[in-house]
């Protein structure tokens, strides 16, 4: 089966899925070099095809999905939009009475959402202060039919989880959401229940096509993404992003699945809050924008967690009773906002004779860093409460597995999934290495191909940092005429690019390196990397300074994935997606090595290609088997796609030398 799948909310991407194996992936912001960039078009999916050498002829199935409550947009709606269609589509599964738990058809919902339209330009509109999306929703020209029954509409209004088991709704505390799934499916099975319940059938029309498919529910995709990509037979599996729970758009907070075979099974919702009060306090520490969480967890070792305690630690029903909403705060659900976290500690400090009137905005005070450091031990300690919670679930409900999966933004926290691996009763923690929205698109082709129509899975390599080379193929002949152009450039081509550039790691040389498909998702692993001696205390401010990054950031470690345990502990033996934290145990590489000891590390294995043979060299000539790694982009730009944007980069930076797939690139006159 060859499946199209289509994310158009932000971090928009587009893949192509043949027989379980991601062909291709498309990410939006690479082709556009605006991060983050939303709503996937016409252009994208041609890119995608083209990358996999499909046709559109070939394709059999779409599965859609977005960011949680962005109704679609189609810029083009004559060339690429779909309506939903739960006659035409019968073939993508549609029963949804099941049991007596679900209410409503299909037929029903949809003509309720025909009524939505004009709400959804409404809130897309809302979305124009988002990375590039102020052209693409300034199309709105209201010229266009918004019914979603016509085949040309340009919006089309959704909700996520439109049926699910009544039950999931109540906003229950941690203890009472065991008992209440036990209850659920003592009279139904789990298997039987939640199998083609969530997804919405569609019909597509794609350059004059008609396709069938399906929307897949944003968590639902995320889950997708973990449990197929993991490998493992079983596996629980937990979503958790900055969703705000449940609102007219549908229920957008997080899932407990269990995945089982082919089949994904949702179980209930988590109702998680940490997410999007992590967020909230890193805009009040001044570090706004999508990657304020990120720097957050950076700057949370600088400081003392003085300001958390366990009132912060459950479900959003869990908080709505220990902490009833301040008359002062802004009117809505608890979890929505931090501003009663922050308020808190502001309490605190006034108890103390300390005034702040207002969060300073400014990272490097007292103050912020003292409420980085408390958030963050608070999201761990949501994320392993979560984390204990569905291991009983697993337990309670027969699901026999020791493997957990955790996916969605806040799987990015890499402190968290290191205490979920330490502490938690299972034995592998298994995080994909774009768990973030850009890897949606896999996952609701993922859904769609092993759950809803059994096809059998193929092998992921969730082990090994090739399961994340799924960029746009870059052909020789564009890294040649690339580096033509360059005619600003010395060039040297006869040479072992791994030797010559481990030796100018020892010589002292920022180095960029540049081989094959790049990775997917946020993190670089070695094909679009900036590389530095991590024995050199001054790497790391030299390599911020590369990158215009603020100084107290910390850079990664990428070790040789067999030496791994002779210089990190307390992660995972095996991390070749950076997504756990360990701590350092040698004195040698100062550079990697954060205030708290601890580091971002990245095992490097055979799949690596040409950058696990520069480890290696590096090796043999200092050993060490460990280099500073971090992403070949500057400062609020996409990780680097072409050859043309990583010589425009090397030109408009301070990196001294550029690998470029076997070309060592040097600025004339250096």
């Amino acid at each position: 089966m060859i499946v199209l799948g289509i994310h158009m909310g932000h971090d928009a991407a587009v893949t192509v899925l043949v027989d379980g194996r991601v062909q291709s992936l498309i990410e939006r912001e690479r082709r556009t070099r605006i991060k983050h960039a939303a709503i996937a078009t016409m252009d994208d999916i041609d890119a995608a095809l083209a990358d996999a050498g499909i046709s559109i002829k070939d394709v059999d199935r779409i599965a859609v999905t977005t960011t949680q409550n962005w109704p679609f947009l189609f810029v083009e709606p004559e060339k690429f939009s779909f309506v939903y269609a739960p006659d035409d589509a019968a073939d993508v599964v549609t029963g949804i009475k099941v049991a007596g738990t679900m209410t409503g058809t299909w037929a029903d919902w949809a003509k309720t959402m025909a009524g939505q339209a004009e709400r959804g330009r409404t809130r897309l509109r809302n979305f124009q202060t988002f990375p590039d999306t102020k052209d693409l929703f300034g199309q709105l020209s209201g010229e266009r039919p918004v019914d979603p029954s016509e085949p040309e509409s340009e919006v089309l209004f959704t909700q996520q989880f439109p049926y699910f088991p009544r039950p999931w709704a109540q906003s229950l505390r941690s203890e009472q959401i065991r008992p209440a799934a036990r209850a659920l499916y003592a009279k139904t099975g789990w298997r039987d229940l939640t199998i083609g319940a969530f997804h919405i059938p569609i019909l597509a029309k794609i350059h004059g096509r008609r396709i069938p498919g399906a929307v897949i529910p944003h968590h639902l995709a995320h889950a997708a993404t973990a449990f197929y990509g993991s490998d493992a037979e079983t596996a629980a599996v937990i979503t958790h992003d900055g969703g705000q729970g449940n609102s007219v758009y549908g229920h957008t907070g997080g899932l407990y699945c269990f995945g089982e075979g082919n089949k994904l099974h949702p179980i209930w919702f988590n109702f998680g809050t940490g997410g999007n009060m992590y967020r909230r306090v890193a805009d009040a520490c001044g570090l706004k924008g999508m990657g304020g969480p990120g720097k957050l967890m950076g700057l949370s070792p600088y400081g003392t967690p003085r300001f958390h305690n366990d009132s912060w630690i459950g479900s959003a029903g869990d908080l709505e009773a220990r902490h009833p909403t301040d008359p002062d705060s802004i009117p809505v659900a608890l979890y929505e906002k931090a501003w009663p976290y922050v308020r808190a500690a502001l309490a605190t400090e006034r108890e103390a004779g300390i005034r702040h009137p207002v969060p300073s905005g400014d990272p490097l005070l007292a103050f912020s860093k003292d409420l980085a450091a408390s958030i963050q031990q608070s999201f761990e300690a949501q994320t392993l409460a979560m984390a204990h919670q569905i291991r009983g679930l697993a337990d309670d409900l027969g699901l026999e597995t020791d493997t957990l999966c955790l996916t969605g933004g806040c799987a990015l926290n890499c402190p968290a999934n290191s205490r979920v691996w330490r502490e938690s009763a299972f034995g592998s923690v298994f995080v994909p290495p774009t768990c973030d929205d850009s890897r949606l698109a896999i996952g609701g082709a993922f859904y769609l191909a092993h759950t809803l129509f059994d096809e059998p899975r193929a092998t992921q390599g969730a082990a090994t940092c090739g399961s994340a080379y799924l960029g746009r193929r870059i052909t020789p002949t564009e890294v040649l005429a690339a580096v033509s152009a360059a005619d600003d450039m010395v060039v040297e081509d006869d040479l072992d690019c791994a030797e010559a550039a481990a030796a100018d790691l020892v010589e002292g040389r920022i180095i960029g390196w540049y081989e094959g498909r790049s990775e997917i998702g946020p993190r670089a692993l070695g094909h679009r990397s900036v590389v530095a001696d991590p024995r050199r205390s001054d790497s790391w401010r030299r390599v911020n300074l590369v990158k215009n990054r603020e100084q107290w950031r910390p850079l990664a470690p990428a070790v040789l994935v067999e030496r791994a345990p002779e210089w990190f502990e307390g992660a995972p033996a095996v991390s070749p997606h950076m997504l756990f934290t360990a701590t350092v145990t040698r004195d040698d590489i100062p550079a990697i090595t954060h205030v708290d000891r601890s580091a971002r590390v990245q095992t490097v294995d055979e799949t690596c290609g040409g950058f696990r043979d520069l480890v290696v060299a590096f090796e043999r000539m200092t050993g060490v088997p460990v280099v500073m790694n971090t992403s070949l982009n500057g400062r609020g730009e996409p990780i680097v796609e072409s050859p043309e944007e990583a010589i425009t980069m090397f030109r408009n930076s301070e990196l001294d030398v550029l690998y470029l797939d076997g070309h060592r690139l040097t600025r004339a006159g250096t």
